[in-house]
């Protein structure tokens, strides 16, 4: 069973927080450690990663994600898979920068097929963890002994300034290495967190299987909803078509009465404004990106980004195809999205159009008060009413943060 990226990340999230408790927790009465402490800690992670107990680590005992076994995992094996995870994280996986296109190209040919592509995240992952274990595998034989996973240790008596054989806070605090040590003698701590990692992973993943079995359907999330009425108010309903019309207007960039896609696909304006324009135009930029973000990059359907960045449509994805894969995906939601409001398909949207979702909104207001409460808005399917409320709530747009950068400026 692949496990899903979100266990290893959220483990890496436990472990950081268990790191920045620890450092908040101490004081100057703290407990010190010395090096055969240490050695007991750091033998103990070694031995739950090596999991052969041969006396090495290897790739394959590290590349836990490559696992393609279907068969669901019991409680006990996914606390194990969780516990590695966060270790390997810790230990092996580099930051390097590396040439995601070169890793991806396994047959080094110059270009993607749809296979490599699929096998990118993973074969990336592979890649870092490779380069990890190259790193403490100082005498090159393709493992990692405990002598060269534990070799930091060695560095202890320049540790220990004061000579007293065991490390205080405050020299801990000043090793290259003191987010390491933290982790090995805060394994407790992390048990605990592991426990909490556990119950939830096994919770979501039985909410997920009941909804599927009941509707038929994969339940996880494919697209991104913004928070609806998170003040708890209501919205007066004129106020909302005047919110939604204010939206237009501000999308529609050089005020002729329609939006393009040349007005909503901004982001290389908006990298090149962080430079170039002045703090009230930027914030107007941003305050466009929010809108467009929550307006255009929402979509239900599931986009091939394979299909969609191989522009020649030759199936392979050339280096410059890779490159500009984001923009190019990007690029076409914006469009997808475009043409949803373009009834008329000329190629732009007018505002009869974009606030055509609210020539009905009185049927949603039950009581008839003229506003939609947050309760009358849970039954409310409608995405793109959802978008305008959160928008009228949010101040129509960021007017606060663009009063706050008028009052830098004065």
């Amino acid at each position: 069973m692949k496990l899903t990226p979100v266990f290893a990340f959220s483990t890496v999230i436990f472990l950081s927080t268990n790191v920045l408790n620890a450092q908040e927790t101490s004081n100057e009465n703290s407990p010190e450690f010395t090096l055969n402490q240490l050695e007991t800690a750091i033998n103990n992670v070694f031995e739950i990663l090596d999991a052969d107990e041969n006396g090495s680590i290897t790739l394959d005992e590290i590349d836990l994600l490559r696992d393609d076994s279907d068969d669901p995992l019991s409680r006990d094996e996914l606390a194990s898979r969780i516990r590695r995870l966060g270790l390997i994280n810790h230990y092996f996986r580099t930051d390097e920068e590396i040439n995601r296109f070169e890793v991806g190209d396994t047959n080094g040919d110059r270009s993607m097929t749809r296979e490599e592509y699929d096998n990118l995240r993973t074969n990336i992952r592979t890649h870092r963890l490779k380069l990890g274990l190259q790193e403490l595998d100082t005498n090159k034989n393709g493992n990692v002994e405990a002598d060269e996973f534990a070799a930091h240790l060695e560095e202890f008596e320049d540790w220990d300034s004061d000579g007293d054989g065991a490390l205080n806070r405050k020299e801990m605090a000043g090793i290259p290495e003191f987010h390491k040590i933290q982790i090995e003698l805060n394994r407790p701590g992390f048990e605990l967190r592991l426990g909490a990692e556990l119950d939830y992973a096994v919770a979501v993943r039985e909410r997920r299987a009941a909804a599927a079995a009941a509707t038929g359907q994969d339940q996880t999330p494919s697209r991104r909803l913004p928070p609806i009425f998170a003040r708890g108010a209501a919205a007066d309903i004129d106020e909302l078509r005047e919110a939604s019309k204010n939206t237009f207007e501000l999308l529609d960039a050089n005020n002729n009465d329609s939006i393009t896609l040349d007005e909503i696909d901004i982001t290389k304006e908006l990298i090149e404004g962080e430079e170039q324009l002045p703090p009230e135009k930027l914030a107007e930029l941003r305050r466009r990106a929010e809108v467009i973000s929550y307006t255009f990059l929402n979509v239900e359907e599931r986009i091939d980004n394979f299909e969609v960045s191989d522009t020649n449509h030759n199936g392979t994805l050339s280096e410059k195809e890779f490159d500009l894969l984001s923009s190019t995906v990007r690029t076409h939601i914006l469009q997808l999205n475009l043409n949803a409001f373009d009834t008329d398909n000329n190629g732009r949207i007018q505002l009869s159009e974009f606030s055509a979702h609210l020539d009905n909104i009185e049927e949603v207001d039950s009581d008839g008060d003229g506003t939609i409460s947050p309760e009358e808005m849970r039954d409310v399917a409608d995405f793109r009413l959802n978008m305008d409320v959160h928008v009228y709530q949010s101040e129509a747009f960021g007017r606060a943060r663009e009063e706050e950068a008028q009052s830098q400026i004065q």
